[in-house]
């Protein structure tokens, strides 16, 4: 009961946190993203990678369970299949094949990563606040729920969106 409470209180928080900002977050992964690292990473909305980076999840070599967020999130990025060989298997992919499996938008020369993030990170500044929080929020609720009730929900924010800035 202990170790569960110091997740629910500790790690959940911080992953929950992450995952439930209003506004896009932007992972800019520079080397291993192991375990909670590669779960974090899978909470931003997007995740860019230095050429140097590397993601796994290895919870199993160590007797634990992917509890972190990873194990419902990671199944939704890249598949169940993708996802099943990363968990059961515990391997460490290259920052070209989370590219290729879709884990990362992007690869990068590591000393470029920063600059690129930045670039991406004021390109989507520019957009409407009230609209770029409402479109993550229908992008979330397209992961969890029906197509109609996204849809009604899309209608409804559409309306908003007409009388904000």
């Amino acid at each position: 009961v202990q170790i569960a409470d110091r997740y629910r209180n500790g790690i959940h928080r911080i992953v929950k946190s992450i995952w439930n900002m209003q506004v896009p977050v932007i992972a800019a992964v520079n080397g291993p993203a192991i375990g909670l690292g590669n779960d974090v990473a899978c909470m931003c909305d997007t995740r860019i990678a230095s050429d140097k980076a590397k993601f796994g999840v290895t919870f199993l070599k160590i007797g634990l369970v992917p509890g972190d967020g990873g194990a419902w999130l990671l199944p939704k990025i890249i598949g169940m299949a993708r996802a099943s060989e990363l968990f059961f298997t515990g391997d460490v992919i290259s920052a070209e094949k989370a590219e290729n499996w879709g884990l990362v938008s992007e690869v990068v020369p590591h000393d470029e990563l920063m600059a690129r993030a930045n670039e991406l990170a004021e390109r989507i500044c520019g957009q409407s606040p009230n609209v770029l929080r409402m479109t993550k929020r229908l992008m979330r609720e397209g992961m969890m729920n029906s197509y109609d009730s996204v849809m009604e929900m899309s209608a409804n924010m559409q309306a908003l969106a007409h009388h904000t800035d």
